[in-house]
């Protein structure tokens, strides 16, 4: 036990009281034996001084706050460790058993007779308050979740009474049905791209550093000292605040919308609010690349009706917001300007797109058919496609399901609607791996491809 501490006070005070004359009352009760003092005959400064004093020593309050465990709050304010008593979790019978507490713990008037008990009281007293507090925190700090939002696909911290509700994204400013998600991992070390000429110069101050370290070893001089090899870094995708998603299996689909691929007049698709699908289009004013990456944008408006969210058609530009990560993007839209402020959205041929194809029974999220389009739109002949299924042991591979004349469909100008959104998509080369089955595949986007699919 600490000699300087509080509770060595209380213990000598005990030691003192058991060590004296039994047979004096006065001796027992540490009074002072000269006559002429206060306490040796005023009945009143007695009674003050043994109340004090049984304080002090009392071993349930004092002493007991002193010895225990200073790391936790519940054990310092002598709460029990039944789960079950009402002191474990009722915020009213806990601030009552404090106050009580702190009450007992308070040096009475005749403290100043005794300073080391009331130095030892006044230190449990500030342990207790102390205690008290952190348990309060403790206790009023609100539960929350995570949350992902559809649209731009970052994750958020909410308090948890609003798990299920509709929530504002306070990154893109879209509304989104916030269920709860596993947390984020922890942030990694944001490092900066090089460009080609920086690797190039780091790669030759490498070879250089070896060819030193190589001649110096050879000569046998060990007088001067070596110089040290600069560790390569390793290569890090990772950008803060990016919601997880499956990679893909060859190709880097995040490589096409880093913030360098953003010029003034693109046309981009964004990631819709409700499913989080890429089926909502906005031209580009302004993009700053950068660490603060910013934007100005424009939604395009279906024609004539005004609504976001049709994936074809006639489009005009519309209202303006800014956007400060370029997880809303999905991907570049290959349209056509028709006006100055006017543009037209329809499938290219080799494209891959999303058809509607019904709900998950088990979830009861939109189910969707995958195709080809092997011909442009025409508003005479429609368009022609060929549907996709996907390839066994393949995340995000899509080979076609039927080929001939037979597999051939046509979608007409009426049956447009069916259409949900364009999914980026690469043609693989087989020789990237040999156990593709035979004919063309594809690599879809696996942003853009729905969680049940992914996971089939």
């Amino acid at each position: 036990l600490d000699p300087d501490s509080a509770a060595a006070s209380v213990l000598l005070a005990a030691t003192s009281v058991l060590l004296a004359d039994a047979g004096s009352p006065r001796a027992t009760l540490l009074l002072p034996e000269d006559p002429k003092s206060s306490l040796a005959s005023d009945p009143d400064a007695i009674r003050r001084h043994y109340k004090s004093l049984s304080r002090s020593l009392r071993p349930g309050d004092g002493a007991s706050v002193l010895l225990a465990d200073a790391g936790s709050p519940r054990a310092t304010l002598l709460l029990p460790e039944d789960p079950k008593s009402s002191l474990a979790s009722d915020p009213d019978a806990i601030r009552r058993h404090y106050k009580s507490l702190s009450r007992s713990l308070r040096p009475g008037d005749g403290a100043s007779s005794y300073p080391a008990a009331a130095a030892a009281a006044q230190e449990a007293l500030r342990r207790a308050a102390d205690a008290y507090a952190a348990l309060k925190e403790e206790r009023e700090a609100p539960p929350t979740f995570w949350t992902a939002c559809a649209g731009c696909r970052l994750l958020h911290e909410f308090d948890r009474q609003y798990v299920g509700f509709r929530l504002t994204c306070p990154s893109c400013r879209r509304s989104f049905l916030a269920a709860e998600v596993p947390p984020p991992p922890p942030p990694k070390k944001h490092k900066a791209e090089k460009t080609l000429a920086e690797m190039q110069l780091q790669l030759a101050k490498r070879k250089g550093k070896d060819q030193r370290a190589a001649q110096s070893s050879s000569s046998g001089d060990s007088d001067e000292p070596s110089e040290l090899e600069v560790p390569e870094e390793e290569p890090d995708s990772y950008h803060s605040g990016q919601m997880a998603v499956e990679d893909s299996d060859f190709y880097n689909f995040d490589a096409d919308r880093m913030e360098k691929c953003f010029k003034r007049g693109q046309v981009w698709a964004l990631y819709g609010d409700d499913d989080g699908m890429p089926r909502h289009y906005a031209l580009v004013e302004t993009a700053s690349p950068g660490r603060q990456f910013r934007a100005q944008i424009r939604w395009l408006e279906h024609q004539p009706d005004g609504k976001e969210g049709k994936p074809c058609g006639a489009f005009k530009v519309g209202r303006e917001v800014t956007v400060h990560s370029v997880n809303v993007f999905s991907h570049l839209v290959a349209c056509e300007r028709v006006a100055r402020e006017a543009y037209r959205v329809y499938p290219k041929k080799g494209s891959v797109w999303a058809l509607h194809a019904g709900e998950y029974a088990d979830t009861g999220r939109p189910k969707y058919d995958f195709v080809v389009f092997l011909s442009g739109y025409s508003e005479v002949h429609g368009i022609s496609f060929g549907y996709l299924e996907k390839v066994e042991g393949f995340r995000s591979i899509f080979a076609r399901r039927e080929i001939g004349v037979r597999a051939v469909q046509y979608l007409r100008e009426g049956d447009v609607g069916l259409l949900s959104h364009q999914t980026p998509a690469r043609k693989v080369s087989k020789g990237e791996a040999s156990t593709l089955p035979r004919g063309d595949c594809w690599e879809l986007d696996p942003a853009s491809l729905p969680a049940e699919l992914l996971h089939a």
